[in-house]
């Protein structure tokens, strides 16, 4: 009976604070985020030292942040809107490269 409830409770956990990044006609979904992709300028796939660099020192206080601190490699995607002050998204994703791939 613990079992099952714990089994429960960390699978419940797992689907609340998992992060979904999609790519749906031309527009990107990060959480509850979206962007159209005609905005959307270049995609960097980022190892996990330049990830964590731009998630820490290096950050931009403008930028959209969408990680999760379990992730350690991710995508930067810079963004090309006059009307939005956003330099670039900052995803967390275990398959950077093809994330970065499908965006540019």
């Amino acid at each position: 009976m613990i079992t099952a409830l714990i089994t429960g409770a960390l699978l419940y956990s797992n689907n609340k604070f998992a992060l979904e990044t999609v790519v749906i006609n031309d527009w990107l979904y990060v959480g509850n985020a979206k962007i159209e992709g005609k905005y959307l300028k270049k995609a960097t796939p980022l190892n996990k030292s330049d990830f964590l660099k731009l998630r820490g020192r290096n950050a931009d206080p403008a930028a959209f942040n969408g990680t999760r601190f379990w992730v350690s490699t991710g995508v930067k995607v810079e963004i090309n809107d006059k009307k939005d002050p956003t330099p670039y998204w900052l995803i967390s994703s275990r398959k950077a490269k093809l994330l970065a791939s499908k965006l540019n």
